[in-house]
């Protein structure tokens, strides 16, 4: 078994110390597991720059690695290469740190299950080059992952979209979460080995992300030390409401029904909705058949109108000169 530990923080500051408390966890329960950990806040990973080019390579029948070559990379091997993730960054304005994104941007992207297997049906009869059986399936593989979210703020609402922000990393590969944990009011903690009670916490996360990569799906019981969270998928407790009682996981992207009982909210998620999840293959498979019909949607719209918009990006092209005409 390999268990990997990222950190988006500084060099052994709180980030690296939680993530890696939670690899002696996983090192406790299983002796033989092959340990890894990688901080990233000093390696060059460049922002995501849009071109398409990992997708055209992989609709042309080739690898869909990315053309921008930096520290990536490594990093995206080291995952790879896992069977278990423990994954932490620190939060500094509500959400985690930039690279984190910059990351999960490049990352998720290309390691979607449901695109890359909408690519490899189509080779598979016929309907695309190259052959389905030279795309390296193993980087489909399951794998387990759990979030560690690290912010100063004791105000919990200063760090309410740390672990839920998290999960962008894991969803499109289809990893299994076996836990959140954010570890907000470092600001008064101060480190935390001052805090016996969070440094359990770590090393029974390590352990069960560990022991995860060998159970079904169905036998993870989720480990939240700080409740189940209202999303009965991620665990979240955000909700994004439009006025009636039908509410939606902005992480998850199920609607599900609320009620009100004196002061206490109830959300009710149907399975038909938490069987649709994005880190289900239905949940990705969706969004993979809405991609795949702009082309029929914009391709024509845009033919229609070609002369149109050549006038009309002048001034976007031009733009330093003509705004000042």
């Amino acid at each position: 078994m390999k268990v990997l530990g990222l950190s988006f923080g500084k060099k052994n500051a709180n980030t690296d110390i939680l993530v890696k408390e939670a690899l002696y966890g996983a090192k406790e329960a299983f002796p033989d597991a092959e340990i890894n950990f990688i901080n990233t806040q000093r390696l060059n990973i460049g922002r995501c720059i849009g071109c398409g080019a990992c997708s055209t390579a992989l609709e042309k029948g080739k690898d869909n690695n990315c053309i921008i070559k930096d520290d990536f990379q490594m990093v995206e091997e080291a995952v790879r290469e896992a069977d278990a993730i423990i994954l932490g960054a620190p939060v500094y304005v509500l959400q985690p740190v930039g690279q984190f994104k910059d990351f999960v941007d490049r990352f998720s992207c290309r390691h979607d299950v449901s695109a890359i297997n909408w690519v490899l049906d189509k080779r598979r009869a016929g309907e695309a080059p190259g052959n389905a059986d030279d795309y390296p399936i193993e980087r489909l593989r399951r794998r387990t992952v759990s979030y560690i979210s690290v912010g100063g703020a004791s105000t919990e609402n200063w760090v309410s979209m740390g672990t839920a922000t998290l999960h962008l990393f894991g969803f499109p590969a289809m990893m299994k979460v076996v836990a959140n944990y954010n570890a907000n009011s470092m600001g008064t903690i101060g480190n935390p080995y001052l805090n016996d009670e969070m440094i359990g916490h770590m090393h029974e996360i390590g352990k069960r992300t560990a022991a995860a990569v060998e159970m079904d799906d169905k036998d993870v019981e989720f480990y939240g030390p700080k409740g189940m969270g209202t999303c009965p998928v991620c665990h979240q407790n955000l909700l994004t409401v439009n006025g009636t009682t039908t509410v939606e996981c902005p992480i998850c992207g199920i609607e599900g029904k609320i009620s009100i009982d004196g002061d206490k909210l109830n959300v009710e998620f149907s399975e038909a909705q938490q069987a649709r999840a994005r880190g289900t293959f239905a949940g990705l498979r969706e969004h993979t058949t809405e991609i795949q019909g702009f082309g029929a949607i914009c391709g024509p719209k845009i033919m229609a109108n070609k002369e149109l918009l050549e006038k009309k990006m002048e001034r976007v092209k031009k733009f330093d000169e003509m705004i000042n005409a």
